[in-house]
């Protein structure tokens, strides 16, 4: 090869290497144009937030001013969490999930609280047992609890518990109250109050529904409570301070209680 080819050649190889690293860098340049503009707070917005849930308490409205400053801006920069912690924030939403849906929606899933009790005075316990402040007139009549700070859970938990051990009798929980000492009081649908401790209380109820239909149910309207804190059987309160005539039980030793005693299985005396 002559020279002159030579330099033909390498003139040629230079010219190409310059137009490779040129179109690189041009495509380099309007790469970094186009996602500078799509990166800017004012370029590709969101064009729809789509809410799905039940609506039964909550409002589209209400939602749509809940997310409102959080949707705004560049579609690929909405910070998701906020606009879910947004959502959340409202009283009636318990949960909620966001995704972006291609190509430039925002989704919004939400679950309202489901309330199954009401706790205290004014508030409601939801399905997984936390206390919140929502309701309506159509839950005025869910069953009532109370407790001390922080004992929901377990308060909805032991109701959950006797509400299957009363079904049987067709009986439903009123009240169910749980003390600062940790003592139980249940009032059923029939008026009836019951009184526990802490130890074992789902055991004695089921050893109450065994003999309630035949011990009590005759003198339901005598009775003023029935107090099941007792390792092997109950006591009953009258009403008027001694049990009816057809009562064939022995009174306890405590004469001011004016108690009549149930054993487990047969009356005691």
């Amino acid at each position: 090869m002559s020279s002159v080819e030579a330099k033909a050649d390498r003139g040629a190889s230079l010219y190409q290497a310059s137009l490779l690293v040129f179109t690189a860098l041009l495509a380099l340049f309007a790469a970094l144009f186009v996602l500078d503009w799509l990166l800017r707070t004012d370029s590709f917005p969101a064009r729809h937030v789509r809410f799905e849930g039940e609506f039964r308490h909550v409002t589209s409205r209400e939602l749509e001013l809940a997310v409102r400053d959080a949707v705004r801006g560049n579609f690929l920069m909405l910070d998701l969490d906020a606009v879910k912690a947004k959502v959340e924030s409202l009283p009636w939403v318990y949960e909620a999930s966001v995704r972006r849906a291609w190509p430039r929606d925002i989704s919004i899933a939400f679950r309202e609280q489901q309330l199954v009790a009401r706790w205290g005075a004014g508030e409601f316990v939801n399905d997984v047992g936390q206390v919140v402040p929502v309701g309506d007139e159509d839950d005025a009549d869910l069953p009532l609890l109370e407790g001390p700070e922080g004992t929901s859970a377990q308060v909805l938990a032991l109701h959950g518990e006797l509400t299957a051990l009363f079904a049987p009798l067709d009986l439903s929980i009123k009240r169910l109250a749980l003390s600062a000492r940790r003592s139980w009081q249940v009032e059923l649908s029939n008026g009836l109050v019951l009184v526990l401790d802490r130890h074992q209380p789902s055991h004695k109820i089921e050893r109450f529904v065994r003999v309630y239909a035949a011990a009590l149910v005759p003198h339901l309207a005598s009775i003023r409570h029935v107090d099941l804190r007792y390792a092997n059987g109950f006591a009953v309160q009258w009403i008027g301070g001694a049990p009816p005539p057809a009562v064939g039980v022995a009174p306890t030793r405590s004469a001011a209680r004016r108690e009549a005693r149930y054993a487990e299985n047969s009356n005691e005396g």
